[in-house]
């Protein structure tokens, strides 16, 4: 086996710490999906119970004042 030499040391310490970034990242964007995606459930569930509630509920009609 070869001794690494500075320079290969240094390039080999470099890129772990890209792919560590990296990794890093992709966690971070799949966290925000689960995010956006669990934001986007609560809107539908929330447009869906808002549409059961208008159908459900009665009209009130405005009678004007006789005077």
């Amino acid at each position: 086996m070869t001794p690494l030499t500075p320079a290969a040391s240094y390039q080999r310490t470099r890129v772990i710490s890209v792919e560590t970034l990296r990794r890093q990242a992709l966690a971070r964007l799949h966290k925000r999906l689960r995010t956006v995606d669990e934001l986007i459930r609560s809107l539908e569930n929330y447009e869906r119970v808002r549409v059961s509630q208008r159908v459900d509920s009665v009209p009130i009609i405005r009678s004007r004042k006789c005077s």
